[in-house]
């Protein structure tokens, strides 16, 4: 770990009485994002898809994780893979966007892959005496598969993920969140740090604030409280205020995959932070439901309005942190126990970034 990553996470408490928020280097040192970039991205098991969003063989979903760009695909016999979507000549990625194909191939100088990395053409290369086919294909990532999405870890040393989580899938099991399917996919470009986004999705504390005509009213923020928590995943209960409401889950996989389930409801939310950069990143929020429910042609309208609701009240939380925590005058303060996944949140990185 760099000497500023290490300062930057240095105070984090063992314990979440003595806890407290993380310092400005932790948001404005581009050492410390780069110390991340490494340590916790590409060395951690990161989303990169829903398996059902791949259903078609041909698939495929470009993403980027600790700045490599990826590719997930479905080939023609129904296997997944997670591919470096850069290609093997010079480096032009070799596709953008999502979208069904039978190969994939560089815009640049029409090197063609197969839906498994494997290279199937190179024009022009015949008289290059250093070119050999089979020592071209886009390099294959480490996947695992779990509750329905598709995980990848770049650098490949990742212990496995499933015995890490197994709490957490028994929490989630009643909401069966390998069955449902993507009702529809809100993206937009979020200008803060990504940290910023992570803690204010893992703490309902401030209900009180920003959501106090919405959810405060249904899901009080000072009865929250973290159910269960571990070395890699945090599970934030929100309890109902009163009869004719229904409490919701927030959970998440550290570092950056951040679900929610409603227990009234069989719907869930998927915050993905993808092509993450320091100060910003591009959040796609994916509407997911079971079949049944995503069928209904009104549902996705209002379901999409209801998130965007709450979204649009955490926006202005998300920039007035982002422009409080660059100031000079930032000092971090103590942590409230409803702050307990924010804290776990923070011991993880702490752990990763000292590996």
């Amino acid at each position: 770990m760099s000497d500023h990553a290490r300062a930057a996470y240095a105070a984090v408490s063992d314990t979440l009485p003595r806890a407290s928020a993380l310092p400005r280097a932790a948001f404005a040192d581009a050492q410390v994002f780069a110390a991340e970039q490494a340590l916790v991205f590409r060395a951690g098991w990161m989303p990169v898809a829903r398996e059902s969003d791949l259903a078609q063989p041909g698939a495929y979903r470009s993403v980027d994780v600790g700045g490599a760009p990826l590719v997930v695909t479905r080939d023609a016999a129904g296997e997944i893979h997670v591919l470096s979507r850069v290609c093997r000549h010079r480096g032009m990625p070799v596709v953008e966007g999502a979208g069904v194909a039978k190969a994939l191939t560089c815009p640049y100088h029409l090197w063609r892959y197969g839906l498994d990395g494997k290279l199937a053409a190179a024009p022009g290369m015949e008289r290059s005496e250093t070119f050999d086919r089979a020592d071209c294909d886009l390099p294959r990532i480490a996947t695992t598969r779990w509750g329905g999405w598709v995980f990848a870890n770049v650098d490949g040393k990742a212990p496995p993920l499933g015995p890490q989580v197994a709490p957490l899938a028994e929490r989630l099991a009643p909401f069966a969140p390998q069955d449902m399917v993507t009702v529809d996919t809100i993206s937009l470009e979020s200008p803060w740090n990504w940290k910023l986004m992570v803690e204010n999705f893992l703490e309902s504390y401030h209900h009180i604030g920003p959501h106090a005509g919405t959810l405060q009213k249904t899901n009080p923020g000072l009865t929250t409280y973290e159910g269960q928590g571990g070395d890699l995943f945090t599970i934030l209960e929100n309890p109902p205020a009163g009869e004719g409401n229904h409490g919701f889950v927030v959970a998440a996989i550290f570092p950056t995959t951040l679900l929610f389930f409603s227990e009234g409801t069989p719907l869930a939310t998927w915050y993905e932070l993808d092509a993450i950069e320091h100060g910003r990143f591009r959040l796609n929020i994916h509407l997911l439901a079971h079949p049944d429910l995503a069928a209904i042609p009104e549902f996705a309208a209002g379901f999409r309005a209801q998130v965007m609701t709450i979204h649009d009240e955490d926006i202005p939380a998300c920039e007035g942190a982002q422009k409080g925590v660059m100031s000079p005058l930032y000092t971090p303060g103590p942590l409230s126990h409803l702050e307990a996944s924010v804290w776990r949140l923070h011991r993880f990185l702490k752990a990763r970034l000292a590996a």
